[in-house]
């Protein structure tokens, strides 16, 4: 009985060492913090790359800069941002957001967490939905994570 009280012990200390190695292992990822920009047409789909927790936090926005004001429609997320072979999904009701020349508009302020691996081709892919007097406009843009 006391030797199976004392494998059990050794085999939960062993898969703790494991799981705290692992767990270090995934700190220690570092990307080099990226900024860019994308410019279509009256907009321009600003993008920031972080180091975060175990991955990357991604933020980003969109800037108008035509002449005038305008309304624009859109369902939910605005900027869809995905990682490696996902699909970008929009859904929801449609929102309008009223814009003037140099507003940008953020639709999420906390970003998003993508958890990333060596092992693993790294890239985010980023895509803008909406619409402006009923003309759809598309903006996407791809990213491939530089491990520093």
């Amino acid at each position: 009985m006391k030797r199976k009280i004392t494998l059990l012990f050794v085999i939960i200390g062993l898969c703790s060492i494991l799981i705290m190695v692992g767990g270090i292992g995934y700190r220690n990822i570092t990307i080099k913090e990226t900024t860019k920009s994308k410019e279509v047409g009256d907009f321009i789909l600003h993008m920031y790359i972080e180091n975060a927790d175990k991955g990357v936090k991604v933020y980003s926005s969109l800037q108008y800069i035509g002449e005038g004001t305008i309304k624009l429609k859109h369902q939910e997320p605005l900027i869809s941002v995905v990682s490696g072979n996902q699909r970008h999904f929009f859904s929801g009701e449609t929102k309008t957001k009223q814009l003037n020349h140099g507003n940008i508009y953020h639709p999420f302020s906390d970003g998003n967490k993508f958890e990333i691996s060596r092992k693993t081709a790294n890239e985010l892919h980023f895509e803008a939905r909406f619409k402006v007097d009923d003309e759809e406009i598309i903006i996407k843009h791809s990213e491939r994570l530089q491990f520093e």
